[in-house]
């Protein structure tokens, strides 16, 4: 069975469920990774400092404070300008699974939801308006490139109004937003802060993951460094250095690595997962099971934090594995019909024609969209098309 590596990273709208706890903050303690520092020769082109991520072009600020500063917006809280600007100068926003620095994404309005937060952020930071980044729960999207399964997250922005500092600092300051999101999707929901540092990680490890899926991974490793600069223990930074160590044939690097990622930057479950596929190449049965205890025990209380995951099996082919998962959802939330959905086509792939049309019934029971309804009761006739074993 062919072996897919995960990993995930901010492309369209839509995004994978992550674990509800921010990036380590063990950077300053830990030690740097066991990396070869030679491993690739580093690019001399397309590469992208953090100045150049948020730094627009003399035009793009001359338009943008033009109109910030005109009668038309004056009347507007700063935060609400920038909101103005961004529906009216940003209008057909094309969304494109590229990541881009601000000017980029300006330049030629397209980009991905992490582009958008990286132009808001860039004007924001312009006229001292103060930002926040939160992660957000929507249905995941999928790519594969090679054998490389990329998984997309949102990643949204809040700009803050001003604070009222005349208030004494015993009274509460409640701070209004204005929440910017090109293209939000119904039933999304909050799941976490995101600080500032782990943002900037995330431009490099978008930009390592398309270079990764391109095969250019000088490119990609070039880009991990710059992440590590900024975070050593950034849990998709040392998954992907990983990832790298072991396509460039150093599988001893990549094991000390993903340990060092579980050290230092806590039960991450692509860590985990990719660790356990590394050993289970070796035939290391007896070490690849502890991973996999360590894995079963792997606690999220979100149930699509586990559908993600069976979605992820299941695109490996790895359908029993895919099964577990779906049933986790499940007891955590037997009202949703997605788990149920992953349940019956893990079945039928595995032949289980009985155990799949019971699942899709529920999956329709548990439906409360018509046009979702609909395709499950499509799936189940071609179930039953297959068999009439019960």
């Amino acid at each position: 069975m062919r072996t897919f590596i995960f990993l995930s990273i901010f492309l369209l709208s839509a995004c994978a469920i992550v674990p509800n706890s921010p990036v380590a903050k063990t950077t300053a303690l830990a030690p740097d990774p066991p990396i070869i520092e030679s491993l690739y020769k580093i690019p001399s082109k397309n590469t992208v400092t953090l100045s150049d991520i948020y730094t627009l072009s003399d035009i793009q600020e001359n338009q943008f404070l033009a109109l910030y500063n005109s009668s038309d917006y004056r009347s507007l809280l700063p935060n609400k300008r920038i909101s103005r600007y961004l529906q009216e100068n940003m209008e057909g926003f094309s969304f494109h699974a590229d990541t881009l620095t601000a000017s980029q994404s300006i330049d030629r309005k397209q980009g991905n939801c992490l582009s958008v937060a990286i132009v808001t952020k860039a004007l924001a930071d312009l006229v001292n308006v103060k930002v926040q980044f939160e992660l957000v729960t929507t249905p995941p999207i999928y790519q594969k490139a090679g054998d490389v399964i990329l998984i997309s997250q949102h990643v949204r922005t809040l700009l803050l109004a001003p604070k009222f500092d005349e208030l004494p600092s015993y009274i509460p300051q409640w701070r209004s937003y204005v929440r910017i999101d090109f293209n939000p999707s119904s039933g999304s929901y909050r799941l976490r802060n995101v600080e500032e540092l782990e943002f900037h990680t995330m431009y490099y490890t978008n930009k390592s993951a398309e270079a990764l899926g391109n095969n250019n991974d000088a490119l990609a490793f070039w880009y991990l460094r710059q992440s590590l600069l900024l975070n050593k223990s950034e849990p998709q930074t040392i998954n992907l250095l990983a990832i790298l160590h072991d396509r460039a044939g150093h599988k001893d690097y990549a094991e000390q690595i993903y340990q060092y990622g579980l050290k230092y930057s806590g039960e991450n479950f692509e860590l985990l997962h990719n660790y356990y596929q590394l050993l289970e190449e070796q035939n290391r049965n007896d070490d690849a099971q502890v991973i996999a205890k360590r894995l079963k025990k792997y606690y999220d209380p979100n149930p699509y934090k586990w559908i993600d995951m069976g979605n992820k099996e299941f695109l490996a082919n790895n359908f029993s594995s895919a099964i577990d998962y779906y049933k986790k959802a499940n007891k955590m939330a037997d009202y949703l019909h997605e788990g149920f959905a992953g349940i019956a086509r893990s079945q039928y792939s595995l032949g289980n024609l009985r155990s799949a049309k019971r699942a899709i019934k529920k999956a329709i029971e548990n439906s409360h969209d018509q046009e979702i309804a609909d395709a499950y009761r499509s799936e189940y006739e071609r179930f039953q098309k297959h068999g009439n074993d019960g």
